[in-house]
């Protein structure tokens, strides 16, 4: 029951396009421009100097696909002695030109899809084959089966992928400054510079989980002068539980909308309706938005009897044919080794620990929120195998090391051969990630056991120099 419980958390969790970062939580599926497939650190086979960071976005990128000049993209790198720096790159000029800009003075712009040189740097950014590689297939169905069915050879299931890409390639003596340290924690965020917020999609009734039959109905609606309004109709009862009807509109901002409500009495049934009818004001609400189906609403009222309070609501209904993406600014995503979030975190359990992962911005929060959960869902992992306590290290050391959601990158070794290898002593390598490295088998060999492999070897064609990856899959 237990190897049976898991994985079907497997199957649930991830999926077989889940598997390195690849659409691995809520908020991210709603953003795929600020969708992190996978990061890589490596130092570049023809030149020892140069230090390479690659970050690829938007997964299965169709053709057409574009990156954002809403978002920035973010490497965040760190040496034992100085504080985090980061290299930033966003897109200007209706994102036909990307602009980086790093520390010691790095900065780079140019036209999209070129290889564009600037001080210390050089940069590369458009729509690439995704280098990522898995049998998510044969994963699924052993998840399904609750029989192992990976086969040797497998099949990549990311074979037809593209991705957005961006390569930067930086001169590692820039990127150390002053400071005679070559080791770097490396790790990198999306960052949505600024949000969509409530619009038309919202509308829709709301309801109170805690109180049946009790909610609000709320609709985005524009004035023939252009003005968009937050309408609200609260019907609910008096403290003596006479039926009363609220009402109001008022403006909206970001995921907040503000509205005066009015109470209505008098009138009549029609054709005699209006002449009678009274308002008063009764108070105000306050609608704050967590997504497209969920909101707080704070209420406070001018009246007696009423008070203040507050109610969380659920989506009940929308608009037939009207899909909502509702996007804040803000941290979207982050990565640093593959798979964490994806096999790490929500494994055995839903427990909506995925987007909270993805929004944690400070490392030195990381093994306070997150180090018990994974610490279980490896020791859960360790018997997929049918032995227990064969992984890399006992859960307890595994979940203190893959906690610190970092790749870590020596860019004075030139050989980058070995997966982990700073973290594991490996002498004369560069440790990060490079793109052909096989991640997939080093981490089911580091949580699972030795030798556990899903038999797919990278099928990627790549470029012998900057920027590395290959083309576009047609």
């Amino acid at each position: 029951m237990k190897l049976k419980a898991l994985l079907a958390g497997l199957l649930l969790v991830g999926g077989f396009a889940q598997a390195a970062d690849h659409n691995e939580a809520p908020l991210v599926r709603q953003d795929p421009t600020a969708d992190i497939n996978d990061i890589y650190a490596f130092v570049n086979p023809n030149d020892p100097d140069e230090t390479i960071l690659v970050i690829t976005v938007f997964p299965d990128a169709p053709g057409g696909a574009r990156f954002s000049d809403a978002v920035k993209y973010n490497f965040f790198l760190s040496q034992a002695s100085t504080p985090e720096m980061a290299i930033s790159c966003n897109f200007i000029d209706e994102g036909e030109e990307i602009l980086c800009a790093g520390p010691n003075d790095l900065f780079a712009r140019g036209d999209v899809g070129t290889i564009v040189s600037g001080d210390g740097m050089r940069v590369w950014s458009g729509i690439r084959d995704d280098p990522f590689f898995f049998d998510g297939a044969a994963f699924a169905q052993t998840a399904a089966t609750l029989t192992p069915s990976f086969t040797d050879p497998g099949t990549n299931t990311f074979g037809t992928f593209n991705t957005l890409a961006i390569v930067i390639g930086v001169q590692s003596s820039r990127l150390m400054g002053e400071v005679a340290d070559p080791v770097f924690k490396v790790w990198a965020s999306s960052e949505r510079l600024f949000g969509d917020g409530i619009s038309g999609a919202i509308t829709g009734g709301y309801f109170d989980g805690d109180n049946p039959r009790h909610g609000f109905f709320v609709q985005v609606t524009r004035l023939p002068d252009g003005t968009e309004r937050f309408v609200v109709n609260w019907d609910v009862f008096t403290p003596e539980g006479e039926q009363l009807y609220l009402v109001g509109d008022g403006p909206f901002d970001g995921d907040t909308a503000v509205v005066t409500l009015y109470a209505t009495s008098g009138g009549s049934f029609p054709p005699v309706f209006g002449n009678a009818v009274q308002l008063v004001e009764w108070g105000t609400v306050t609608f704050v938005f967590t997504d497209c189906n969920s909101a707080i609403v704070f209420y406070e009222s001018s009246l007696p009897g009423y008070g203040s309070g507050q109610i969380p609501v659920t989506r009940l209904t929308n608009i037939a044919g009207i899909d909502c993406v509702f996007l804040n600014a803000g941290q979207v995503d982050r990565m640093g080794r593959p798979g964490v979030n994806s096999a790490l975190i929500d494994l055995l359990s839903s427990t909506g620990l995925k987007d909270t992962y993805n929004l944690a911005s400070d490392p030195t929060t990381w093994a306070a929120m997150f180090q018990s959960h994974m610490e279980g869902n490896i020791a859960g992992l360790d018997t997929l195998d049918g032995v227990v306590g064969n992984n890399l290290l006992p859960s307890a050391t595994l979940a203190a090391v893959l906690v610190d959601d970092r790749l870590v990158i020596d860019v004075s070794q030139p050989a980058c051969d070995a997966y982990l290898a700073v973290e594991l002593g490996v002498a004369g390598q560069c440790g990060g990630r490079t793109l052909t490295r096989d991640v997939i088998d080093d981490t089911l060999g580091a949580l699972v056991g030795p030798g556990v492999s899903d038999f797919v070897g990278n099928d990627s064609v790549f470029l012998e120099d900057f920027p590395f990856l290959g083309p576009p899959q047609s």
